[in-house]
């Protein structure tokens, strides 16, 4: 017989997530999905997981689940939950792009060690500056040390990992980067002068409309750049820029910690 208890709804947005929800779903809950939040509101769900948001909210939103980066900067208030460790996805993509930029050829089908080691080749005594030290930042920053790349970390934040910079000196120190991986919600367009002309941009943050707009007028001016996308936005097909998606292996991990999340809490 089927039970009479009612079933509690969550929501995914943007739409596209419904394709990561196993059929048999998570016990107890309805999961809908939308690429109108307007739409979602309407059903009225107890808790909505998104993958980023747009600039144009709701008023009457439930409570979020961040399923990615981009919401885990911006949330309109802070989330009840949120896929964990993603950081460590981003930062490994982040160092793999940077091989891939500086090094002779595509990427070795090889294992992380390797990776870290042809790149460790490919930038020699150079350093490689992390800017940022929050979650995503000290991701990054551990995956080099593992490395034994030369790493500076700018932060006002103190770190575990090394003695940070203070970003009061953030143009001096980037002017002299070989790589410059920028993990950081600061924003970015006033310190991209102050890049050497022979600089690598890997940019891991979710960016401004005016930072990418920034970055990708000065493309000439680097010797490559990539940008992260943690939502659909347009870029152009030009020579040195790279365009970064989220990727589908991290969202899936974090739709399995969205369903776990439901699960844990039954009526």
């Amino acid at each position: 017989m089927e039970s009479l208890t009612p079933r509690r709804v969550a929501a995914l947005y943007p739409a596209q997530l419904a394709r990561l929800v196993p059929r048999r779903g998570a016990a107890g809950w309805d999961v809908i999905a939308s690429d109108d939040l307007r739409e979602i509101a309407q059903a009225q769900p107890e808790l909505l997981g998104a993958l980023y948001l747009p600039g144009e909210l709701p008023s009457d939103l439930p409570p979020l689940y961040a399923l990615g980066p981009a919401v885990w900067r911006d949330a309109p208030y802070p989330p009840v939950g949120r896929a964990d460790q993603g950081q460590r996805q981003v930062a490994l993509r982040a160092l793999e792009t940077l091989l891939g930029m500086l090094g002779p050829g595509p990427l070795p089908p090889s294992p992380r060690g390797l990776r870290l080691k042809s790149l460790q080749a490919a930038l020699g005594r150079s350093e490689v500056i992390v800017a940022g030290g929050g979650k995503v930042g000290r991701a990054v920053l551990s995956l080099a040390r593992q490395g034994h790349l030369r790493t500076r970390l700018i932060s006002d934040h103190p770190s575990a990992l090394t003695k940070p910079e203070p970003w009061a000196g953030a143009q001096h120190v980037l002017s002299s980067a070989r790589a410059v991986l920028w993990a950081s919600d600061r924003p970015l367009a006033p310190l991209l002068e102050s890049l050497s002309p022979n600089c690598a941009l890997v940019v891991l943050s979710d960016l401004s409309d005016a930072d990418r707009e920034a970055a990708l007028a000065t493309l000439p001016a680097r010797a490559g750049t990539a940008l992260s996308l943690y939502r659909p936005v347009d870029l152009p097909q030009v020579p040195g820029l790279v365009a970064l998606s989220d990727s589908p292996r991290r969202q899936a991990l974090a739709m399995a910690q969205f369903l776990r999340h439901l699960e844990r809490h039954p009526r």
